[in-house]
């Protein structure tokens, strides 16, 4: 075994532990996309390619939707 073995399988570990509590987290940096194409799909599902409808199926948006919605429920208020 490769001593780097190790390193990596906890690095991945890391990332699925991420990716546990925010699906859209193992996306990285294009998180926002995820959560502006989730918010297309809630609008019009056939609007989006059928790839994300299992996805989306169970999908709970990320930290950053939840404190867009939260921002414009505070300003709406």
């Amino acid at each position: 075994m490769s001593p780097q073995s190790p390193s990596n399988a906890s690095s991945i570990s890391t990332d699925a532990d991420q990716a546990g509590k925010n699906p859209a987290a193992a996306f990285g940096p294009n998180e926002w996309l995820v959560d502006e194409i989730y918010q297309q799909y809630l609008q019009d599902p056939n609007s989006v390619d059928r790839a994300w409808w299992d996805f989306f199926a169970d999908y709970k948006p990320g930290a950053a939707a939840a404190q867009a919605a939260s921002g414009t429920a505070a300003t709406g208020a």
